[in-house]
C-alpha cells in the first residue's frame, strides 16, 4: 500500500477546472461514489455516453462560488456578476446574457454571506498566515499520477497547496465545525479517503481541514487527521482501485448485491444499535 513515507512532493499544474474534469483519471470523488453506489453505479457514472447533464444544487452552487471568491478573489468577476433582480423583463435578459457567457449570478444576501464568513476566516491565525495572506502557495492545483499497484490513472485538485501541506476548504452548517460533528462529516462523506488520495498525489506531508460554518457567528475550525485515520483512508482508496482495476479486467461492474448466490444480499445489525 502507498503511503505518506513512500511519496515525494510534486509540483501541481494550473490549468482549468473544465479542463481537469473532462479527464478520465479517477478522483477521490470518484472513489467516494464507487463506495457508496457499487461498481455497476459507479461505471455508469464515469465512463456513461447518455448520461443525463449533473445539476448542481443550491449548495454546491454556494460552495463554488465561496472557493472563488476566497481562493481566487482576483478572478471572482469573470466567473461570477450580482443580479438581485431576475423576475423583471430587465433582469431576466441579464440573467440570460450572463448565462450565455458562462457566468454565475449571486444575490447580495449570498455576498454578504461571503464577506461575513471571509472576516471570521481572517481571525484565524491559522487561516490568516497560510491561507488569506500567504504569497507563497498555489490555489486550485491539479495532479495526475499513476496507482503504482493498479496502473490506474488517478488526479485530485487541491484547493490549497503551500510548503508540504494540502489546505482543503470546507463549509458546514451551524455546530457542524466542532469536533465530533466534523468528525461524523468526514466519515459519512469519506473526507479520510479524500486525504489520503490527496496527499498521494502530492507527495505532500500534511493535509489540513479548515472547517467553517455558513451561519453566523461563522465558526472557524482547523483540523488534520491522525496517523491511523489516514491510514483508514489509504485501505479505502487502494481496496476501491483494486476492485475497479478488478472490474475493468473482468468486465463485471457488480452492483450491490448482484454477485449473491439467489441476488439477495442479507444485511446484519450494524454495531451502533
Amino acid at each position: 500500500m502507498e503511503s505518506l513515507e513512500t511519496t515525494t512532493r510534486i509540483e501541481g499544474h494550473n490549468v482549468l477546472e473544465g479542463v481537469y474534469r473532462a479527464d478520465k483519471a479517477i478522483a477521490a470523488s470518484d472513489l467516494k461514489y464507487a463506495v457508496s453506489n457499487g461498481l455497476q453505479a459507479f461505471h455508469t457514472y464515469k465512463y456513461g455516453t447518455d448520461n443525463p447533464p449533473r445539476v448542481a444544487t443550491p449548495a454546491m452552487k454556494f460552495g463554488s462560488m465561496f472557493h472563488k471568491a476566497i481562493l481566487e478573489a482576483d478572478d471572482f468577476a469573470n466567473y461570477y456578476q450580482l443580479l438581485d433582480d431576475k423576475r423583471s423583463k430587465r433582469g431576466k435578459e441579464l440573467a440570460l446574457a450572463f448565462q450565455t457567457r458562462g457566468i454565475e449570478t449571486y444575490t447580495s444576501t449570498e455576498f454578504d454571506t461571503i464577506a461575513s464568513i471571509r472576516k471570521s476566516l481572517e481571525k484565524d491565525a491559522f487561516v490568516s498566515k497560510y491561507l488569506i495572506n500567504d504569497i507563497k502557495g498555489a490555489s486550485e492545483q491539479s495532479y495526475w499520477w499513476t496507482h503504482k499497484a493498479t496502473g490506474l490513472q488517478c488526479k485530485c485538485r487541491c484547493d490549497y497547496v503551500v510548503d508540504d501541506m494540502v489546505i482543503d476548504l470546507k463549509t458546514t452548517g451551524e455546530g457542524g465545525s466542532s469536533p465530533d460533528a466534523f468528525t461524523r462529516t468526514i466519515v459519512n462523506f469519506k473526507y479520510h479517503l479524500q486525504s489520503a488520495h490527496y496527499l498521494q498525489g502530492t507527495g505532500c506531508k500534511k493535509f489540513v481541514f479548515v472547517a467553517v460554518e455558513k451561519v453566523f457567528p461563522y465558526t472557524v475550525a482547523v483540523y488534520e487527521l491522525s496517523g491511523s485515520f489516514i491510514e483508514k483512508g489509504y485501505q479505502l482508496q487502494e481496496q476501491t482501485l483494486q476492485q475497479i482495476k478488478q472490474a475493468q479486467e473482468s468486465g463485471i461492474w457488480a452492483g450491490h448485491s448482484d454477485q449473491e448466490p439467489d441476488g439477495i444480499k442479507t444485511l446484519t445489525p450494524p454495531k451502533w444499535i
